[in-house]
C-alpha cells in the first residue's frame, strides 16, 4: 500500500514538472517572438495623415480603394469609377488612426491568429480580418495593420464589429506576434465600396412646378403652385373638368435631401434606364432638374434607378429700387451677394453628380411613377334640366281638355267603351279637366224691341 502511494506521489510530481516546463517554454517563445516590441502609447506613432494619398481596405470577400484628390478637397472611389467618396468619413478615419491609443497588448502565436480573425486576405477563407493600408506617393505603404475580432472590455470576444464589443484586436505585421487591443471598433473602415459613397448629392427645394412625361402621352401630367408659400399644388393642364386629387400625389418635399443605395456609371444607362419616365422640376430659386426614373427587375426584385441633370438661372446683378435709401441699398446688396454665392455653390456641387445612375429606394421616387389616371378626379356632371313643356297655342288655356275632342274620340270608339275594357288611367302627371261650361241662353227679343220685323197676323 505504501509503495502504491509513493508511486502516485512521484507520478504527480512528474506531471506538475511537465506542466511547469511547458509553461516556461511558451513564455520563452512568446518573449522571443515579441522581443524588441516596446509598449507604446499610440497605435501608429508619427503617422503623417497629410501624406496619405490612398486608403486600401480588403477582407476575404471585398476590397475598396479611396484615392485622395491632389488638392485634398475630395476623394474618389476606384471601384465605383471614380465617384466622389465621403470626405467627412475619410477625414474622420484618418484623424482617429493618427490619435488612436493602445489599451493593452498580448502575445499571440501565429497558430492562434485565425481564431481571432487576424489573418491577412489571401491566407484562407476562415479567420481573415480587415487589412488596412495607408499609401503615399509612388504606392509606398506608410502603415499597414489587420483589424481582428471585437473584444468586450470584460475580456470576452465577439465575432464581428456589429456584435456590440467596445474594443478590437489589431495586428501590425512589423510588430511580430504582439497583438494590440484598442478602445475603438473602427466601424467606418468597411470594405464595401457603397459604404464610402458621398450620399448628399442633390437637394430640391421650393418646387414651383413638375412636368412628368409618360411614354403613354395620355398618362402624362403637370402640377404646380403660384407661390412658394402655397401649400397645395394644382393640376396645370386640366381636361374635361379634371382636378388634382392632392392626397394621391404628395410632391411638396419630393427629392428634398434624398439619399441612394449605390451608383452606376452612365455607360449602363441603356440597361438601367430603359423605358424611363422623364420629369422636369423647376423651383422658385431658378433651378431646373431634368430627371429620369426607371423600375427594373434585377436580382429577383424590383429596383429603382434615377439620373439627374441640373441647371440654374442666377441673376448677376440686383434690380435697383426707386428712391432707395443708401443704408437700405447697402444691406440689400450684401444680402443679394450672399444669396448669389450660395446658389452658385449649390449649382457647382450638384452638377458634380450629373451623368451618374443612382440606385434609390421606391419611397424616394414613387410619386414620379404616378399615372395621370391615378392622380386626377373629375367633377360630377350636372343633372340635365327637365324638358320644357310644349308651347301652348295662342289663346288656348294650358292643361285644359277640349270637350269636343273627347266626345269625338268616344264617337270613333263606338260611343262607349266595352264593359270588359279597363278604364284608361293617367297618373303622371294628372290632367285637370274643368267642367264644361253651360252655354248662356238669351231670351228672344220682342217685336216692339225690333220694329224692322213685321208682326204676324
Amino acid at each position: 500500500m505504501k509503495k502504491i502511494l509513493l508511486l502516485l506521489v512521484i507520478l504527480g510530481g512528474l506531471i506538475a514538472t511537465a506542466v511547469w516546463y511547458q509553461d516556461q517554454q511558451n513564455q520563452t517563445l512568446n518573449t522571443a517572438a515579441s522581443r524588441g516590441v516596446k509598449t507604446r502609447e499610440q497605435l501608429l506613432p508619427n503617422l503623417d495623415v497629410s501624406a496619405v494619398q490612398k486608403i486600401r481596405l480588403k477582407d476575404a470577400t471585398s476590397e475598396v480603394n479611396i484615392v485622395v484628390n491632389e488638392d485634398r478637397k475630395g476623394a474618389k472611389i476606384t471601384e465605383r469609377n471614380g465617384y466622389p467618396a465621403s470626405l467627412e468619413r475619410l477625414n474622420t478615419v484618418l484623424t482617429e488612426l493618427r490619435e488612436q491609443k493602445i489599451a493593452s497588448k498580448q502575445p499571440l502565436g501565429k497558430g492562434a491568429w485565425a481564431k481571432e480573425a487576424l489573418l491577412p486576405p489571401g491566407e484562407g477563407s476562415e479567420g481573415v480580418g480587415t487589412q488596412v493600408e495607408l499609401i503615399t506617393h509612388g504606392d509606398k505603404v506608410l502603415a499597414s495593420m489587420i483589424l481582428g475580432k471585437q473584444v468586450e472590455s470584460a475580456g470576452g470576444v465577439s465575432a464581428s464589429p456589429m456584435s456590440g464589443g467596445n474594443q478590437r484586436m489589431v495586428r501590425i505585421p512589423e510588430d511580430g506576434d504582439t497583438i494590440w487591443v484598442i478602445s475603438n471598433t473602427f466601424f467606418d473602415l468597411e470594405t464595401k465600396p457603397e459604404s464610402w459613397l458621398e450620399k448628399a448629392f442633390i437637394d430640391v427645394q421650393k418646387i414651383k412646378d413638375i412636368t412628368l412625361t409618360n411614354p403613354k402621352a395620355d398618362e402624362s401630367w403637370k402640377v404646380g403652385r403660384a407661390k412658394d408659400e402655397d401649400v397645395d399644388f394644382d393640376l396645370l393642364d386640366p381636361k374635361n373638368g379634371e382636378a388634382l386629387d392632392r392626397p394621391k400625389l404628395p410632391v411638396s418635399s419630393l427629392l428634398s435631401a434624398p439619399t441612394f443605395n449605390d451608383v452606376h456609371p452612365k455607360e449602363k444607362s441603356a440597361e438601367l434606364l430603359k423605358d424611363a419616365l422623364k420629369a422636369t422640376i423647376t423651383t422658385f430659386d431658378g433651378f431646373t432638374y431634368d430627371i429620369q426614373v426607371a423600375k427594373v427587375a434585377k436580382d429577383g426584385a424590383d429596383k429603382y434607378f434615377m439620373s439627374v441633370a441640373v441647371k440654374a438661372e442666377i441673376p448677376k446683378t440686383r434690380t435697383p429700387v426707386k428712391d432707395e435709401k443708401e443704408e437700405d441699398k447697402k444691406k440689400a446688396e450684401e444680402a443679394f451677394a450672399a444669396d448669389k454665392k450660395s446658389k452658385e455653390e449649390k449649382l457647382a456641387k450638384e452638377q458634380r453628380f450629373a451623368g451618374w445612375i443612382y440606385e434609390v429606394s421606391e419611397y424616394t421616387v414613387n410619386s414620379l411613377f404616378k399615372k395621370r389616371s391615378e392622380i386626377v378626379k373629375v367633377a360630377a356632371k350636372a343633372e340635365p334640366a327637365a324638358a320644357a313643356p310644349a308651347a301652348t297655342p295662342e289663346g288656348a288655356s294650358p292643361n285644359v281638355v277640349d270637350p269636343k275632342k273627347v266626345l269625338q274620340g268616344m264617337s270613333q270608339l263606338g260611343g262607349a267603351a266595352s264593359a270588359t275594357t279597363p278604364p284608361i288611367s293617367v297618373t303622371t302627371p294628372p290632367v285637370a279637366v274643368p267642367p264644361v261650361p253651360t252655354p248662356e241662353v238669351k231670351p228672344a227679343p220682342s217685336p216692339e224691341a225690333n220694329p224692322a220685323v213685321p208682326e204676324k197676323k
